[in-house]
């Protein structure tokens, strides 16, 4: 019998969530609205009692009962003090939370299966305190903010991540129970930010048609008259440099001949998604991520083709961040 009542609630608990979890992340929407910035007021913060307040309350209901049937003057200036207790520490700990404004700053892409930061500014009206307020995403890094000494502060909270693309975190729980613990005080914030998760990086050695990337790019072209390379001598030229005269020959057979030089003009290095041949656009996506890193690290000119982009070959940490954004942003309807 008594595993059939706990099914059944079981049962009606799920019943219950379903019917009301979508009613209720409407209200919050709309009480919630994605924006970069957010001032908590009356209207956004929620005073809930602690297990401690609630153990207190029916402490207080006991002692009212017991002054009531004894007519006890201690027992009653007790009940009404630990009553005016918890009504005090619902106003200084809703106090504690109104006024602190929430900014969005920045974010720093990462590679996916890292934490993704984010920068925030956290502030309160000049002639404001804040103490001990918690900022973070549920099951998520948390960080506590103390606006004592400042009215600003910047915090950065990392938020763990599965897939590439673009990244957006959850809502922000902003909650405290100071001064006493005796209620809490917590809130949302749904702050307009998103951050660019790479793929990762995984380098496949054998996912290239015919030669390498890195054969193709060591190839060059032979420029004739050129100035770098010494390519051998050849008889005297009328016109030719006296700078590239062999005079160690001229002295040894009183004959006149001219050194010559040759440039090379290497190769683009080019990173082609048509080039690959392996399986599975994430499985290719993770060979250019890494080859981006490898060419990067090499200090290389390299650009980047993948279906509907094309990258220029160029260096630097600019160049980097572009071709990973690109094959982060692969697919995404939202990237043109």
């Amino acid at each position: 019998m008594c595993l059939i009542l706990l099914m059944s609630s079981v049962v009606f608990v799920k019943v219950l969530k379903k019917h009301w979890e979508p009613r209720w992340n409407n209200w919050l929407q709309k009480r919630f609205p994605d924006t970069r910035q957010i001032t908590l007021d009356i209207q956004r913060i929620f005073v809930i009692p602690t297990m401690i307040s609630a153990a207190l309350v029916l402490t207080v209901l006991v002692l009212a009962l017991m002054a009531i049937n004894f007519q006890n003057s201690l027992i009653y200036g007790l009940s009404f003090w630990l009553l005016a207790l918890i009504v005090m520490a619902i106003f200084f700990t809703y106090r504690n939370l109104s006024g602190l404004t929430i900014r969005a700053i920045q974010s720093s892409p990462c590679f996916a299966g890292e934490k993704a930061v984010f920068e925030l500014e956290v502030s309160c009206p000049q002639k404001q305190k804040k103490t001990a307020i918690t900022v973070g995403c549920k099951h998520e890094d948390v960080v506590t903010v103390n606006l004592q000494n400042h009215h600003s502060l910047h915090i950065k909270l990392s938020h763990s991540t599965r897939q590439r693309g673009r990244f957006k975190p959850g809502r922000l729980t902003i909650f405290s129970v100071y001064p006493i613990g005796l209620v809490v005080a917590w809130s949302y914030a749904a702050l307009n930010m998103q951050s660019i998760v790479y793929p990762v990086p995984v380098l496949h050695r054998s996912g290239e048609n015919g030669k390498g990337l890195d054969e193709k790019a060591e190839q060059g072209l032979e420029i004739i008259n050129g100035s770098t390379d010494f390519a051998g001598i050849r008889d005297y030229r009328s016109g030719d440099s006296p700078k590239h005269i062999h005079w160690g020959a001229f002295a040894k057979t009183g004959d006149v001949y001219t050194k010559t030089f040759v440039d090379y003009a290497s190769h683009d290095l080019w990173l082609e998604w048509d080039a690959l041949t392996i399986p599975g656009v994430e499985a290719r996506l993770s060979h250019l991520c890494a080859k981006v890193l490898q060419y990067y690290g090499e200090q290389q000119i390299y650009g980047l083709k993948i279906p509907g982009k094309t990258i220029q070959p160029t260096s630097g940490d600019a160049h980097k961040n572009n071709c990973l954004t690109a094959l982060a942003l692969y697919g995404d309807p939202g990237e043109i």
